[in-house]
């Protein structure tokens, strides 16, 4: 099954044809259930973003449409419930035309968005409480097999169950029961209104994972008093919630499979009621192992099945080779809706786009040609693939002894075990296409003129930038003292190809995850790091990404030193002066060894331009043309293997993904 996920699909509050396709890919993947949403039940649930996006559970208006998909869905075997929820204080009350107060049982802070909610009264409770269930009726009308009540994740039902939230002195506050009684209220508001030949079920965060707040034990006490409300079909869940909302959509740090404990726990309990495992889940076997333990009676994989719609189909052919694994970057993914965007994936540049590209289909070549990629990095191992499998003949140079590029450094940090499946997979599908991968070879001009390619794909990747620059001080090209001995680039202290020496100053402009991955790695080492960064929080790439509390906690038991907002002035010897940036304030660090670049690289497009100067046919992709995300060098690999050179051919037009045909 693939869970609940927001997609930021809905066009004012209506899904939209790029969700139908969205979900009819899975369903012709092999999917047994989908669950959608998550769709709102109450004008008071305002989002994150703009409140036109999500869907509304309640809007008749959204008949026809839904209609649509779940005709769709049914007619590839797939069945299809619909979540609904009040998103509660984790949201903003400015996100819709019309600013609206937010939802809460007590008067608090969303410890995320950090707006106060309303407390609110009884007869808000039985309002959103007969709006849910109108919300419910609803997805009956549409052709929907079943909704789920949504009390996980620090929204308004859990919110009043958790004693993180709820302060209240009444009926809904104080006791277990007490804390749930919204929530029961809510099931049997829904069961009374769909009638008992409907699927309802719960979506049950099993603990909060924090000291004092709800456990494993006050989750399986409250599963009989939903059973009584309802009653409910079954129980699928999850865990934590906005204060460490990591473990509710764990990233690639937290082992597979990290809630099974918890749901081994509770399914003796209930082994009449069907309980849904969910937990980072993405390997075939570990989910067989899942069913036939009796640990739950289905599994969840909602990423996975984000990377690779046909993942179902795939392990039940027994073509588990030709499996896209998702490595839990959360980039492509919550990264993406945390920020107002549409869902997509790091691993499918598919995911969200199938009414432009559908889903593992290819227009084959017209005519087939003879192509070289240079590069084995992700982009120009996507680029290879996709020629090759659309029936051209490629060849793919790589000057090093393996496959992978900057995969091969995220590798080297901790917590990235995972991205060996990018590699693994993508090297898998060249070589089931034909590509001739030729490893230890140099491309040149000389040598692409040898190899007679009809065309060339460039993905030569990026050089790291030795020049100590930032754009917070745009004027200085080079940092002073940048060519001393004793500094180093990032790349260079990961593999150790320099010395690095004891005490160490790193000089961060990313922000990002690998400059935190190097300060672990010379940490685990045993060297003092001090960071120096430009940002005023460390790693703020991280936050979207879910991974930054993980670093955080990590790096602080291991000794991390840091200073924000500021910056190198010159490098002497050893010392290195720093200069706050709104006070300009210096300072100077002492007893340096060694000073690691942490500064954006510069794209490696020297071939590009003497192959274009040449008049060769030649298209450059990934970090040569601008070094970005993963996402963007396999997504511009696919695109490549297309053939989608201009950008008209490339551009995704509202028509393409949102009108109904």
């Amino acid at each position: 099954m693939q869970t609940a996920h927001v997609k930021l699909f809905s066009v004012q509050g209506v899904d939209s044809p790029r969700d139908v396709a969205y979900q009819v890919e899975r369903a012709k993947g092999g999917i047994g259930l989908i669950v959608t949403g998550n769709r709102l039940v109450h004008p008071t649930s305002s989002s994150q973003g703009t409140a036109r996006v999500y869907s509304w559970g309640f809007l008749e208006r959204s008949l026809s449409s839904d209609r649509k998909l779940t005709a769709a869905v049914h007619a590839h075997g797939a069945a299809i419930f619909v979540q609904l929820n009040h998103l509660g204080a984790q949201a903003s009350s400015e996100s819709a035309d019309d600013p609206r107060v937010l939802f809460a049982p007590s008067q608090l802070k969303s410890p995320a968005f950090a707006e106060v909610a309303k407390e609110m009264e009884v007869e808000d409770i039985h309002e959103v409480t007969e709006w849910w269930a109108r919300s419910a009726e609803c997805c009956r009308e549409a052709g929907f097999d079943g909704v789920e009540v949504h009390i996980s994740h620090s929204y308004l039902l859990h919110e009043f169950f958790s004693p993180l939230y709820n302060r209240r002195t009444d009926e809904y506050g104080g006791s277990l029961e007490n804390r749930l009684r919204f929530a029961c209220e809510v099931v049997s508001a829904v069961r009374a209104r769909v009638g008992p030949d409907f699927v309802v079920g719960v979506r049950l965060s099993l603990s909060d994972f924090y000291e004092g707040s709800l456990t494993v034990e006050d989750a399986i006490a409250a599963v009989p008093l939903l059973r009584a409300a309802g009653p409910i079909d079954y129980v699928n869940v999850s865990g934590s919630g906005y204060h460490n909302i990591h473990l509710g959509f764990a990233p690639s740090d937290i082992p597979d499979g990290y809630l099974l404990e918890h749901v081994a726990r509770l399914k003796p309990t209930v082994p009449d009621l069907p309980v849904f495992a969910v937990g980072g889940l993405k390997d075939a076997a570990q989910a067989e192992e899942i069913v036939a333990s009796g640990t739950a009676d289905m599994v969840a994989m909602t990423r996975e099945q984000i990377a690779d719609p046909a993942f179902a189909n795939k392990v039940r052919e027994g073509r588990d080779d030709d499996v896209y694994h998702c490595v839990r970057l959360n980039q492509g993914c919550f990264g993406r809706v945390m920020r107002g965007l549409p869902v997509g994936c790091t691993i499918n540049p598919e995911a969200g786009r199938e009414g432009k590209f559908g889903s593992g289909t290819m227009p084959p070549a017209d005519p087939p040609r003879r192509w070289l990629v240079v590069g084995g990095g992700p982009a120009g191992m996507k680029a290879a693939e996709i020629l090759a499998r659309r029936g051209h003949e490629v060849v793919l140079v790589e000057r090093d002894d393996r496959l992978g590029g900057q995969v091969n450094l995220i590798l080297s940090t901790p917590g990235r075990e995972s991205f060996r499946w990018i590699t693994r997979d993508l090297e898998t599908q060249m070589r089931k296409n034909g590509v001739d991968i030729r490893l230890g070879t140099e491309a040149t001009p000389e040598l692409v003129e040898q190899l007679e390619a009809d065309g060339t794909v460039v993905a030569t990747g990026a050089l790291p930038s030795r020049s100590g620059f930032s754009i917070v001080a745009p004027f200085v090209e080079r940092l002073p003292g940048v060519d001393g001995e004793g500094v180093v680039t990032s790349g260079d202290a990961l593999v150790g190809t320099s010395e690095v020496g004891g005490r160490v100053v790193v000089l961060d402009d990313e922000g990002s995850r690998a400059t935190a991955g190097v300060c672990e790695v010379l940490l685990d080492r045993g060297k003092e790091v001090e960071l120096v960064t430009r940002w005023n929080a460390l790693f703020p790439g991280t936050s979207l990404t879910l991974d930054m509390a993980i670093l955080y906690k990590r790096l602080f038991e291991k000794g991390l030193a840091y200073r924000l907002h500021s910056w190198a002035r010159r490098i002497s010897g050893t010392s290195v002066t720093i200069y706050n940036l709104y006070s300009g304030r210096e300072e100077t660090l002492a007893g340096v060894e060694t000073v690691v670049l942490a500064t954006a690289p510069v794209g490696n497009d020297s071939l590009y331009f003497a192959l274009k100067q040449a008049g060769r046919e030649v298209h450059r992709i990934g970090d040569c043309v601008a070094p970005r995300k993963l996402d963007h060098a396999i997504y511009e690999g696919y695109v490549a293997g297309r053939e989608l050179w201009t950008s008209e051919e490339r551009y995704l037009d509202d028509a393409e993904l949102y009108d109904d045909a």
